[in-house]
């Protein structure tokens, strides 16, 4: 909140400024100014805070903090079921998740009116009892980890976890506190990790078992998924190359299953959105982009949703440099429902070939 403050702030002053500098006669310094401050606007994004930020949503509700509690208290998410403690900057108890191994932990505060439901990894802001502290025990400092494929995959896969639980949680007290009839899940969110690394041509389970073979490349464009056995199971092909060989992306993309015509894959055309829909014979599902989870180092984020449900989340890094010494890109999925896990293989493969250029 206090970034997105602060950002706010900066992008007023500078719009000042800019003006400023206009009044007195400089229109070239002062034009240049308001365009670095539109600049600045848009990396900030517009909207409320629950539009800008993925780490932190509020709401205006009358639901007390126990209220809400006693209400979720027995549902279980990817960082544990929520406990009591007190946050630093909010008066009275929190209910908090977690923490998870990597130090994750979702806060659900209230001051005044509004509900405040953030993402934090400075558990020092956690005021808990003595009896509370076996939480914090067991925790994995990300300095002295040893950084491997596989534990890199569930330190981003916990981070994309929890923006998604945020949003999640968000939902469901604004549907309480409006009124509506809630029926409060068993679980939220919970989800099995899978992860392809560039380097080793396979999309593996969280215990680094190899799931799928996985085949890319950017120029020429390719994008394929095998099984354990090298049989194709499914793969993309663009339906235009420009004069370079690189796919025109405006024309789409035909997706096969078994060597046989089963989709195709179109950009998504809708104000402030980007992606593709892939349109089966009687499905539709959506690939969207949302903002960089920074915390993880990953950037070339999209939700893979059916309708209104939330089926997956892609997270890609860029290059990064492992334990083995060896850059190479390293990309998650969490999956909340493996039912389509081929067909997230493939988004996946086809993501990365898509974005290729700019992941190098």
């Amino acid at each position: 909140m206090k970034a997105d403050r602060l950002m706010t702030l900066l992008v007023v002053l500078t719009a000042l400024c800019g003006l400023l500098a206009m009044s007195t006669g400089r229109f070239i310094i002062g034009g240049i100014i308001l365009m670095l401050s539109f600049g600045m606007y848009w990396n900030r994004g517009g909207g409320s805070i629950n539009e800008r930020s993925i780490y932190e949503n509020e709401i205006k509700t009358d639901l007390t903090i126990q209220e809400i509690f006693d209400r979720i208290k027995d549902m279980n998410t990817p960082l544990g079921k929520a406990w009591i403690a007190e946050h630093k900057g909010y008066p009275g108890e929190s209910i908090v998740f977690g923490p998870s191994m990597f130090k994750d932990v979702i806060v659900i505060s209230k001051k005044d009116a509004k509900l405040n439901i953030k993402h934090i990894t400075l558990l020092d802001n956690i005021i808990r009892d003595a009896a509370d502290e076996y939480r914090f025990e067991n925790l994995i400092s990300t300095d002295d980890a040893n950084v491997t494929y596989e534990n890199y995959s569930k330190f981003a896969g916990l981070k994309l976890a929890s923006v998604v639980m945020i949003r999640h949680l968000r939902e469901m007290l604004e549907k309480m506190g409006s009124g509506d009839a809630v029926e409060v899940p068993e679980s939220l969110d919970l989800y099995n990790l899978y992860y392809h690394n560039s380097g080793m041509g396979w999309f593996r389970d969280e215990e680094g078992n190899d799931v799928l073979r996985v085949e890319n490349t950017y120029h020429p464009f390719s994008a394929a998924v095998y099984d354990a056995y090298g049989e194709e199971m499914a793969s993309v092909k663009p339906r235009k190359l420009d004069t370079r060989g690189e796919p025109v992306k405006s024309e789409g993309f035909d997706l096969y299953a078994n060597g046989e015509p089963y989709a195709e894959i179109l950009p998504l055309k809708e104000k402030r959105k980007e992606g593709f829909v892939v349109k089966t014979g009687d499905e539709e599902f959506r690939l969207t982009l949302f903002p960089a989870c920074r915390r993880a180092n990953i950037a070339c984020n999209y939700t893979i949703t059916k309708g209104d449900e939330l089926k997956a989340v892609i997270g890609g890094s860029a290059r990064l440099v492992f334990a083995d010494g060896i850059p190479s890109q390293n990309d998650e999925l969490v999956s909340f429902d493996d039912d389509y896990l081929v067909l997230y293989a493939m988004l996946e493969i086809f993501v990365i070939s898509v974005h290729g250029r700019f992941l190098k």
